[in-house]
C-alpha cells in the first residue's frame, strides 16, 4: 500500500492510465489475426488514493475475459455499463448486465468473459489498490485516438511471465 497521504483528485473522462491489455489467448492463436484486445483505463490508483483502491474502466470485445485466477490480497468489484459479462466465482456462475454489480472477495478464484456480440464496458473497483501496476507491466500503453490492436504470442507470452512472476505457476 501507498504511504502517501491521499488529496483530492479529479481525473477529468479520458483521463488516467490507458492500457490494452490480453485476455485468455485462443488456443489457436495466430500474430495479426487474435482478438482484439481489451481497453483499461485506471482513472484511481494506489498511488493517488493513498493506497486505498484502484478504478479502472474496463472494455471489452466479445468474448474476451481474463484466464482463471484469483487475487490474493485485493477484493474485486465490478459494475456494468454496457453489455453482460458471465462470471464463475465462489461455485455460483452468474450473468451480470447494465445495471449489475457483483464483489469478489480476496482469495477467490474467478473467471469473467464478455459474451455479448458488441463490445462491453465496466468499472471494476480493487481494493485495496495496486492493481494498475500489474495490468501496466502485462499490458501495452495505449495510443490516444487508436483503435485496440489485435493480441499477438508476444503479449501472452509476457502476460504469461508476469502474472508468473505475481502469483506463481498456472495450475
Amino acid at each position: 500500500m501507498s504511504s502517501n497521504k491521499p488529496e483530492v483528485t479529479h481525473i477529468p473522462a479520458g483521463g488516467g492510465i490507458a492500457l490494452w491489455v490480453p485476455e485468455e489467448p485462443p488456443a489457436d492463436l495466430v500474430d495479426g489475426e487474435g482478438p482484439v484486445m481489451s481497453s483499461y483505463t485506471f482513472a484511481a490508483t494506489a498511488d493517488l488514493t493513498g493506497g486505498s483502491l484502484s478504478l479502472v474502466d474496463t472494455v471489452v470485445p466479445p468474448g474476451n475475459g481474463p484466464p482463471n485466477h484469483a487475487h490474493a490480497d485485493e477484493d474485486e468489484s465490478f459494475f456494468v455499463l454496457e453489455g453482460s459479462f458471465e462470471v464463475r466465482a465462489g461455485g455460483k456462475t452468474f450473468v451480470i448486465d447494465k445495471g449489475d454489480y457483483a464483489f469478489i472477495p480476496r482469495g477467490t478464484e474467478h473467471i469473467w468473459k464478455n459474451i455479448g456480440s458488441e463490445t462491453a464496458r465496466m468499472i471494476r473497483i480493487y481494493t485495496p489498490g495496486g492493481m494498475e501496476r500489474f495490468f501496466s507491466a502485462i499490458g501495452r500503453q495505449a495510443v490516444p485516438g487508436e483503435p485496440a490492436p489485435r493480441l499477438t504470442t508476444e503479449d501472452v507470452k509476457r502476460a504469461a511471465e508476469v502474472a508468473e512472476a505475481h502469483y506463481g505457476p498456472r495450475h
